[in-house]
């Protein structure tokens, strides 16, 4: 039995910006909970990414959370839908007060199988998101933005964003079932990817003229919170699709059915995100370790739980187990050995929950710790995402924990600044702690340098290209940080050890960022991705997954190396839902009342 005074493993001190932000329950405990928090050779191996899941304290939970805390209303304005599903719609919402508005155009479909490319003229859908109640010449005046100059436009300054989304497999099947008086059956949104709508693209916070996130970021504002208002135009879409199928259907058939709320929980809204995401990553360095560092001081406190555990909640998690493991093994495997097979998680799943169950009844059989022997005793099966998916839902058992939701808005505040005093030797020392990843890799093989990321000319999206191969290296951008690391240190080693970095940055100003990121790195545990990404065998698919874990996408699935498909919100709250303040235990949902989904007698 492991003890938090003989934890094996290597750990991470808490950087100080982030004590005033812990809830009360971490504080009063700190000194155990410190000693489980897990080091970062371990969170942000390329292993680690390969498997990692959102949790509780992903930004489309909390966002979920604040809309049902909060009691936010999203009402339907206007539907003007035709039997293809053409037409107009809005919404009107209250945040707590602040009111915006959504309007969206449903254009003719395109084929579900078309490719869509950035610079595409054409889709399925254009919203807009605004700050007041809706204003349908404001609106209009930004959809013809967008129709005749795309990325290219001007948008007004009470816009937040533009956004555009498109049909799924399932959409039409939706329609027909419902025009013929049946629920869409859990076949169908199974075997399409478990939505209706699929995001297109969010582009906001200053882009085309939108309201940059900085100036609405304030306290009693809907979205002090990164990325819940990207976040929040993915639900609408959501509900956009029911309406659309809802209306359709009316349309079309006079004994149409609607879809009912328990179908509706079952659906996300699907989105595929490709090398942009690893990019972001990169760019910021101490916003990615604000957005991994709640989760493990989450984790650190659940595992560092004492025996007896509170027997609610050890069920409650062998419960989501299951869920998930009825999940991944409905869900269809998608090859290419990107991921670990659907089966093989779902088994791993079922195991660790029959194990919990057993915690359940016998209270003092896993010692101690129980969390922590449970999750020692789970790395000994075939899934290591099944692993991580426990932490995950370790993560969500405590809610006490949920106030650490705030650490990125106080991770924003802090100042990011170069320290001219700090010596040659202290900084060496930084590299060696904070960066002794890097100075095990082996930069004199080919393949450490095989690609390169850039900004293409056209649109000024995140590219990567082979060396040996493509041309646009002169268009370089940064996201060799391993490399820039590695040059800086062995420069380092000729430099008098009294030397301060003021000094040396006057001679040698090009190590400036490289300087800059290892000093950020000292109050920012989790800032670096363990790997070499400009390497030939490290995934971007897996990049991308971790971004997206950290927004909130469940069930990721890489549709190749450089893209990943998955659904956010599937099981969330309805708008109905949320008026009431309700916001239960939503991941993983199951299909309720499948007899009755299918076209039963009360399907109508």
């Amino acid at each position: 039995m492991t003890s938090a005074t003989n934890n094996p493993r290597r750990t991470t001190p808490l950087p100080g910006w982030v004590l005033p932000g812990l809830p009360a329950a971490i504080r009063d405990d700190l000194p155990v909970v410190e000693t489980f928090l897990r080091h970062a050779d371990e969170v942000l191996s390329p292993a680690a990414l390969h498997t990692m899941t959102s949790t509780r304290l992903s930004f489309a939970n909390t966002l979920v959370e604040k809309m049902a805390t909060e009691r936010w209303q999203i009402r339907l304005g206007v539907v003007q839908i035709a039997a293809d599903g053409t037409g107009f719609l809005s919404f009107e919402i209250n945040a707590a007060g602040h009111e915006m508005s959504f309007g969206v155009q449903a254009n003719p479909p395109m084929d579900v199988d078309r490719v869509s490319l950035f610079r595409d003229t054409e889709t399925d859908y254009f919203a807009a998101l605004l700050d007041g109640r809706f204003d349908r010449q404001l609106w209009e005046q930004e959809r013809d933005q967008f129709e005749a100059h795309l990325w290219r436009g001007r948008a007004g300054d009470r816009v937040f964003g533009w956004t555009i989304a498109r049909r799924g497999r399932a959409f039409e099947p939706t329609i027909q079932a419902l025009a013929a008086g049946r629920q869409p059956p859990r076949e169908l949104i199974l075997r399409n990817g478990g939505y209706l709508l699929r995001n297109g693209g969010y582009y906001g916070n200053g882009r085309m003229g939108t309201r940059a996130w900085r100036g609405y970021a304030y306290d009693g504002w809907p979205f002090q919170s990164p990325y819940h208002v990207d976040l929040l135009t993915l639900y609408l879409w959501r509900l956009v699709g029911f309406v659309i199928c809802d209306a359709a259907a009316r349309a079309r058939s006079k004994s149409a059915v609607q879809l009912r709320p328990q179908v509706k929980r079952y659906l996300g809204v699907g989105n595929s995100s490709g090398l942009g995401t690893v990019a972001a990553l990169v760019r910021w360095p101490e916003r990615l370790s604000s957005f991994i560092l709640p989760r493990e001081i989450a984790l650190a406190y659940a595992t560092s739980r004492r025996a007896p555990l509170e027997p609610t909640t050890v069920r409650s998690v062998a419960q989501i187990l299951l869920r998930a493991a009825e999940s991944y093994a409905l869900a269809p495997d998608p090859g290419e050995g990107l991921v670990e097979s659907r089966h093989l998680v779902a088994a791993a799943l079922r195991q660790i929950a029959a194990r919990t169950q057993e915690l359940a009844g016998e209270p003092d059989m896993l010692g101690e710790r129980p969390w922590q022997r449970l999750l020692l005793e789970s790395e000994e099966l075939d899934s290591r995402e099944a692993v991580d998916l426990l932490r995950s839902f370790l993560v969500d058992a405590y809610p006490e924990t949920g106030d650490l939701r705030r650490v990125p808005a106080l991770s924003a505040a802090q100042p990011r600044q170069l320290q001219p005093e700090m010596t040659i030797a202290d900084l060496r020392l930084l590299v060696e702690t904070r960066y002794s990843w890097v100075l095990q890799l082996d930069f004199t093989r080919d393949a450490a340098r095989h690609f390169f990321w850039y900004r293409s000319e056209e649109n000024g999206e995140n590219r990567r290209g082979e060396r040996s191969v493509d041309i646009g290296v002169e268009r370089e951008t940064f996201i060799d940080v391993a490399g820039s690391v590695r040059r800086l240190y062995d420069f380092l080693q000729a430099l008098p050890e009294e030397t301060t970095v003021g000094e040396f940055l006057l001679g040698d100003p090009e190590h400036t960022l490289a300087v800059q990121r290892v000093q950020t790195a000292e109050d920012n545990p989790y800032s670096e991705v363990h790997a070499d990404i400009c390497a030939e065998d490290f995934l971007a698919s897996d990049g991308i997954r971790t971004f997206l874990a950290i927004l909130g996408l469940e069930t990721a699935t890489p549709a190749s190396r450089r893209w990943v498909r998955g659904v956010f919100f599937r099981g969330a709250p309805l708008p109905e839902d949320l008026e009431q303040g309700i916001e239960e235990d939503w991941r993983f949902p199951a299909y309720e009342d499948s007899a009755a989904a299918s076209g039963g007698e009360d399907a109508r």
